[in-house]
């Protein structure tokens, strides 16, 4: 694990200037949206429901909501792809590869987009399920995490091997289920930097400065998180192939 980790720091220190232009923009974007109609806590996102809970969520503040989600799975969406091509460029960059990846990318960024809605569907429909037979708690998280496993390398495989939307998920499934201890090293990794984020809250939170801590936890969400765990993921996807294996040695 330690040697994938040091990879993707490797990684993201000798393209950071391009991961850094990629997470400004998304945090600068994002920073309105995150403020007004949002709250970010231990880098999580979370729509403010008091609208909902008090009844007076009207269409047009609906319709608003909805198009900021989108917006944000778009500019994410955005983020991920530029930080798996890192990667590949890392390994193989030339004039031509650059051209196709620059003329490609809407088409990453779109499909990516497209996914996450499904993903999120999907967790609802199965949480609502859940909730509906009353199942425990702990079922439904060990439920969720078993199901978003099968989601985790869609962006490698739409990327790097330029899969379609049934294609990319069979890829990432089959990924998973061949090498678990790679979704494990991700899940690991994951939390340790959502526990370093939380620190940040609870820091923070001391001096009442609690929306100092959302703005610090969204820019390093986006500029260091979310690009750092992409790295990882296509670290640990690229093993499949011997020949690139070695370079990750």
């Amino acid at each position: 694990m330690l040697k994938f980790i040091g990879d993707a720091i490797e990684t993201y220190v000798e393209s950071a200037r391009l991961i850094l232009i990629l997470g400004f923009i998304v945090f600068a974007v994002l920073l309105f949206p995150t403020t007004f109609f949002s709250y970010v806590v231990a880098g999580a996102g979370f729509v403010r429901y008091s609208n909902i809970l008090t009844g007076s969520l009207d269409l047009p503040y609906a319709i608003l909501l909805a198009f900021l989600s989108l917006f944000s799975l778009v500019c994410l969406a955005f983020l991920s792809v530029g930080a798996t091509m890192a990667v590949k460029f890392r390994r193989s960059l030339d004039d031509m590869e650059f051209s196709k990846f620059v003329a490609r990318f809407p088409k990453y960024v779109t499909r990516l987009t497209v996914w996450w809605i499904v993903l999120g569907a999907v967790t609802f429909a199965v949480a609502f399920s859940l909730n509906a037979i009353n199942a425990p708690s702990w079922t439904s998280a060990l439920t969720m995490l078993l199901i978003w496993a099968f989601f985790i390398f869609i962006p490698q495989s739409l990327v790097l091997h330029e899969k379609g939307f049934r294609a990319a998920l069979r890829d990432s499934a089959k990924y998973c289920l061949k090498k678990p201890l790679a979704v494990l090293v991700y899940y690991i990794v994951t939390c340790i930097l959502l526990f370093a984020l939380v620190l940040v809250d609870v820091l923070f939170g001391q001096f009442f400065l609690s929306w100092v801590a959302a703005i610090i936890n969204s820019a390093i969400l986006f500029i260091f998180v979310i690009p750092f765990l992409e790295i990882l993921k296509t670290n640990l996807f690229v093993t499949r192939y011997k020949l690139l294996l070695a370079g990750l040695k």
